[in-house]
């Protein structure tokens, strides 16, 4: 019977989880596009490796290729739109709830559990922290959900025992997927191996130290193979090696010392918290709950990794001296925990408990409780105000799309900002490595803007596409030599966060 409920729940949530993406993620086919830079930047990129181009060889951009690779399959799916993209972040979302489901299942009843996984997407979709839709962050979260069912369900069933060589493999391979999609995100499984060194040292278990490290280099190597060989075969490894680790590190990253890093990330951390609400209240509700009781835990050593944990991922996160609000979205999962804390007290009431054993009343709760839930996200997401619905004007992207896609093999440069989804509207594959501007200061990294002057001067793509800040009354465009090379061919307004955006496109002179 519970296997039953179990099989029909998990359905359930999967419907669920496409049902809700639908409207508040734009990549929903709801939407005409998505109006996130990142995203677009990604899918190009994704597009280009199907096409045979190599991440940071053969296009410039930091994130990690298992990020691009997820995009590549999107792509695969569908050409035109972020439609496959929609259908990847469903999966996600419903991977996440269903852990969030297994992790409740360790502490509250089936019910009990089944309603926090449902009211679990109010805090991931969160507008501060889920933006558009699309992140890396998004993608990593069920990594970071598997990671702490394992860790919690062996203090829950084992806890006085090692951890397993395969718990340390599966642990690895974890690592070596959070690794590859963005390195800032190791930092909970930093902490948690931190800790483990503490406890295993202080007992003396050096054997098991051993065997803690070097099962998880096996995952970490079996997950890092694939892209080792794949960079390797195309002689990129130097270019992975340059941009993904050193430019992040030494260029993206602020260049402070430690301690003013660690203030840096504590403000960093305490604004975006004040930024997300109801997150924080969860967050903060979770750790008190399962660090100051004993309801959940049976050793101090159980409390010190959960807490290292949360520290080592709020410091991976914030510690760069970056804060984007979307950052926080990977902390997320840390917030079940507050759910759960509240299902519990609920569950000790007796208020969910005649649902138990009532097969109707039980499925009209749950549908009952997704309804709300979808309804109140609305009040936390507001994409839909993008959508197809509401938004009737022919965005800037199809109309360039649309003259573009006049010529037989054009080209585009995407000049002075990152990917506006151009090159998705005319589905094109970029021909040049620059193929936007990163999001840093030139002084930092004059290479990417110099580069980008030089594909003006050359005339290296048939078009253009730059933008100017509508407030400043100006459409000039200060672009040294460009009058020599390009016209203007079309224009179009467009708010971009809500600010009046100019966008030009111009193509290249007949000579």
């Amino acid at each position: 019977m519970l296997t039953l409920w179990s099989n029909r729940f998990v359905v359930f949530l999967s419907l669920y989880s496409f049902f809700i993406m639908l409207f508040f993620t734009q990549s929903s086919p709801f939407f005409a596009l998505n109006n996130w830079d990142d995203a677009n930047a990604f899918f190009t990129v994704g597009k280009g490796m199907a096409h045979g181009l190599v991440p940071y060889k053969d296009l410039f951009e930091q994130k990690g290729p298992l990020l691009y690779a997820i995009y590549e399959l999107a792509y695969l799916i569908w050409h035109t739109s972020f439609f496959g993209v929609y259908l990847l972040e469903s999966l996600a979302m419903f991977f996440s709830l269903f852990l969030a489901h297994k992790i409740a299942q360790l502490y509250l009843h089936r019910m009990s559990s089944a309603l926090v996984s449902l009211f679990f997407p109010i805090l991931i979709l969160n507008q501060p922290a889920f933006y558009f839709g699309g992140s890396a962050e998004e993608f990593a979260i069920p990594f970071l959900m598997l990671f702490l069912y394992l860790v919690l369900n062996h203090f829950k069933l084992s806890h006085d025992k090692p951890f397993s060589y395969r718990f340390y493999i599966t642990i690895g391979l974890i690592a070596g997927c959070l690794l590859w999609i963005k390195f800032t995100f190791l930092g909970g499984c930093i902490g948690f191996y931190i800790a483990l060194f503490v406890i295993l040292a202080g007992k003396r278990k050096w054997k098991e130290l051993l065997q803690a490290l070097a099962f998880t280099t096996i995952g970490l190597i079996l997950s890092s193979m694939p892209w080792l060989i794949y960079f390797g075969v195309n002689h990129a490894l130097v270019d992975l090696f340059n941009v993904y680790f050193k430019f992040n590190l030494s260029t993206y990253s602020s260049q402070l010392t430690i301690p003013d890093k660690l203030i840096n990330s504590a403000l960093a951390i305490g604004a975006t918290l004040n930024k997300n609400v109801e997150s924080k209240i969860m967050f903060l509700i979770g750790m008190a709950d399962f660090l100051l009781t004993w309801k959940y835990f049976r050793s101090s050593a159980e409390k010190w990794i959960l807490f290292s944990i949360t520290v080592g991922l709020l410091l991976g996160v914030y510690i760069g001296g970056r804060e984007y609000v979307y950052y926080f979205l990977i902390v997320t999962p840390l917030t079940l925990f507050g759910l759960i804390a509240i299902g519990l007290f609920l569950q000790k009431s007796k208020q969910l408990m005649p649902y138990e054993k009532n097969k109707k009343g039980r499925w009209l709760v749950l549908l009952f409780f997704s309804m709300v839930t979808i309804y109140l996200c609305f009040g936390y997401n507001t994409n839909i105000q993008y959508s197809r619905f509401l938004e009737k004007k022919i965005p800037v992207q199809k109309k360039f799309a649309a003259i573009i896609d006049r010529q037989k093999t054009p080209t585009l440069l995407n000049y002075g900002f990152l990917d506006g989804g151009f090159y998705l509207a005319a589905n094109i594959v970029p021909n040049v490595r620059y193929f936007e501007k990163q999001n840093i200061d030139h002084k930092l990294y004059p290479e990417n803007m110099n580069a980008q002057n030089q594909y003006i001067r050359e005339g290296k793509t048939e078009f253009v596409v730059i933008r100017l800040e509508r407030h400043l009354n100006s459409e000039r465009i200060n672009i040294q030599g460009i009058q020599k090379t390009y016209h203007v061919i079309a224009k179009q307004v467009q708010k971009l966060n809500g600010r009046p955006i100019l966008y030009i496109l111009l193509q290249k002179n007949v000579k």
